[in-house]
């Protein structure tokens, strides 16, 4: 029952506009429109309003208006001849049928700026960690730093500033930069990378290097006979003070490490233990303390190395187990390059595919380095809502206690929600369109089309997830029916359209008897390709989950 009122109050909301969008352009253009109905079927519900009858049926698969004279066998009451839809001029018509999907198209703009001016807090445009080798790296950004515009344009929340960045690889942009209480600005060119899209489409962008959250003062430890190792100290454990000096950041650490000091002299640290309770699995951190004996020959030594170069687990069966790596390895080098941070390590995996191997120089704790060469492959998982995805898979997993920033107050919120939900239809609308091309040009065949049993799985899925997901399937779904309906297939909008078009070119409309013969085709297409759909959804549903 919860997946069914689920399903009406995503589905609902779309039929309805979708019709209201060609009522509203009906009565606009001075077309007679008799009924106005939800769903399909004798209704179970009516109201008379003016010359509208408005109606709820019980097959809620879509609706419909009836317009006076939208069919050419239609018989027109002199008194309303006028009124009739083939008697308005052809860009009325066209106006009346382009009418619904565009309603489609403008209800997820709402939709979302609703739910994003309902937000009091977002993600703050704060630098968490500067990445190595990267753009802002070079223009000297350091964590802490508050991006407060891009070439003028204000940014308030993490997500503008990729938005901000991403449109404009390998360009200049002025940017301007908030430390300490105080504003400069740096002249930064965005890196060119390339990440794979929604659906697998490899796309070129632009990245800054940064990143939004604060990686802890975690270390790792390989050197068994160090004086870190002697005092207690583990991989995995975190650090929060050096001789009374508190440490927040990676950052803090790597400082004292590039010092080579012996300022670890005692330091404080917690350790992660993991309980398991009944439901989930629990992160316990134990306070503890130690002194470390510097050596006598090497007093700024102390075996500690920050643990993001290090594995924290290893998956059964993977790429990675197979080829040897093992928990609590420290990834020294990558295809013969020093590795700094294990972001250097996805770089280099995104970059060789899973066409060859990646070389990797590894040590374990208290043993002599080795290489090994770990070859991603693809590994197709079960998402939430019963698909299939694919992606490269290692199955390695590094150390990386990190720390989100807090949300804060949104400034702005009319703007930021109308920028917000414009940005989020623009994004789904090119991702329908992508997913639509391919599906047309059959490059994943039909397998991915689905039905309405299909959507109301999803509608379910999402709404016990949260209003958020809920909101943005709604939108994506909006969309979708937009550009579905706008295909010059006869019985739908975009075959109507279609017609029209041709009338244009030849000056005069299609003959009744041609327009019955593609409806007919229409009709056979539309309902092949649901049987499919509805053939994928029982399958993935039912048989292959």
């Amino acid at each position: 029952m919860g997946t069914l009122l689920a399903a009406l109050l995503l589905i609902g909301p779309l039929i309805f506009f979708h019709e209201l969008g060609h009522l509203i352009a009906a009565k606009l253009v001075g077309v007679k429109a008799t009924r106005f109905s939800i769903g399909f079927g004798r209704p179970f519900a009516r109201v008379h309003i003016g010359e509208t009858e408005y109606c709820l049926a019980p097959i809620p698969l879509g609706g419909y208006v009836w317009l006076l004279g939208q069919h050419g066998d239609q018989d027109v009451p002199a008194a309303d001849a006028e009124r009739s839809l083939q008697a308005k001029p052809l860009w009325a018509r066209a106006f009346v049928m382009a009418a619904g999907p565009l309603a489609n198209l403008v209800l997820p703009l709402a939709v979302l700026f609703f739910f994003f001016l309902g937000n009091n807090v977002t993600s703050p445009p704060v630098v968490g960690t500067v990445y190595d080798d990267t753009a802002a790296e070079a223009a000297g950004l350091e964590p802490g730093d508050r991006i407060v515009a891009v070439d003028g344009v204000d940014v308030r929340s993490f997500e503008e500033l990729q938005r901000a960045i991403q449109p404009h690889p390998d360009e200049e942009l002025l940017v301007q930069i908030e430390r300490d209480g105080k504003n400069f600005d740096r002249y930064i060119t965005p890196r060119k990378v390339t990440r794979d899209d929604a659906l697998g489409v490899p796309r070129s962008m632009g990245a800054l290097g940064v990143g939004l959250a604060a990686y802890a003062p975690q270390i790792g430890i390989t050197d068994t006979k160090s004086p870190a190792y002697q005092a207690g100290l583990r991989t995995g454990d975190i650090i929060t003070s050096v001789s009374g000096d508190p440490l927040e950041r990676a950052e803090d650490l790597q400082a004292l490490l590039d010092a080579e000091s012996s300022a670890f002299a005692h330091v404080t640290y917690l350790r992660p233990r993991t309980v398991k309770g009944p439901a989930a699995s629990y992160v316990l951190y134990e306070p503890r303390d130690a002194s470390l004996v510097p050596d006598a020959e090497h007093p700024g030594y102390s075996g500690i190395h920050p643990a993001y170069t290090f594995v924290f687990a290893v998956e059964d069966e993977s790429p990675a187990k197979l080829a040897g790596v093992k928990a609590g390895d420290r990834v020294l080098e990558v295809d013969g390059k020093k590795v700094e941070r294990w972001d250097a390590v996805l770089r280099a995996f995104q970059r060789r595919g899973t066409d060859a191997p990646v070389e990797m120089l590894l040590q374990s704790p208290g043993e002599q380095s080795r290489m090994v060469s770990v070859q991603q492959r693809i590994r197709t998982v079960r998402t939430v809502y019963s698909t299939d995805a694919q992606y490269a898979w290692t199955g390695l997993e590094p150390y990386q206690s990190v720390r989100i920033p807090a949300p804060e107050p949104i400034r702005g919120r009319i703007t930021y929600a109308a920028r917000a939900s414009w940005h989020k239809t623009v994004d789904a609308s090119g991702f329908m369109l992508a997913a639509l091309r391919r599906l047309v040009t059959f490059e994943d065949g039909l397998s991915g089309l689905g039905s309405v049993v299909g959507i109301a799985h999803m509608a379910g899925v999402a709404a016990e997830r949260g209003t958020g997901e809920f909101v943005e399937l709604m939108a994506i779904l909006s969309i979708n029916l937009c550009f579905i309906n706008l295909l010059p297939i006869p019985i739908l909008d975009g075959g109507h359209l279609l017609f029209y078009a041709v009338e244009a070119v030849r000056r005069r409309p299609l003959s009744h008897r041609a327009r019955v013969i593609a409806s007919n085709i229409g009709i056979v297409i539309i309902g092949s390709l649901l049987l499919i759909a509805f053939r994928n959804d029982i399958m993935r549903l039912w048989f292959d989950g």
